[in-house]
């Protein structure tokens, strides 16, 4: 359930980012915003948020989530308007998805990506150490040193 609200929430943010900026400085419908939403927030958080970012951390999965924003809405911005020149556009629109993507890599890491183990109360999977030693018998102890000071 935590990686249906962290998809939701960078869809919103996607949508946000490009319907600003393209509504901005471009006339492009909202359902092309939208398709392209869709396609990016789902290829950037497979490999961006789930790979990445848990393999190599934030400051990786944000470039990584740079590259694919810029290719993807290139790419797709050309299949859906070309004649357009789309080139800084894109990379205005991916810079712009970056600075929401490093902290929205902190909510993944913090809220998403923990592992349930280390918060439960069972130990079976937790190492544990046996402390082994014998016991003293101290009557026999306490006999040989009174012996001694005889």
């Amino acid at each position: 359930m935590k990686h249906v609200g962290a998809v939701i929430i960078k869809f919103l943010m996607m949508t946000f980012v490009l319907w600003f900026i393209f509504g901005l400085f471009g006339d492009v419908s909202f359902a092309n915003i939208l398709l392209i939403s869709v396609v990016l927030t789902g290829v950037s958080y497979l490999v961006g948020d789930l790979y990445v970012l848990s393999n190599f951390g934030n400051t990786a999965a944000t470039i990584a989530d740079v590259v694919i924003a810029w290719l993807g809405i290139w790419a797709l911005g050309n299949a859906l308007f070309p004649n357009w020149g789309l080139f800084w556009l894109a990379l205005l629109t991916a810079a712009t998805i970056a600075v929401f993507e490093a902290f929205f890599h902190i909510y993944m890491e913090k809220i998403v990506l923990t592992d349930e183990d280390s918060t439960s109360n069972d130990t079976s999977s937790k190492h544990l150490q046996t402390e082994f030693g014998s016991d003293m018998d101290v009557k026999s102890d306490a006999k040989k040193g009174n012996k001694n000071r005889k």
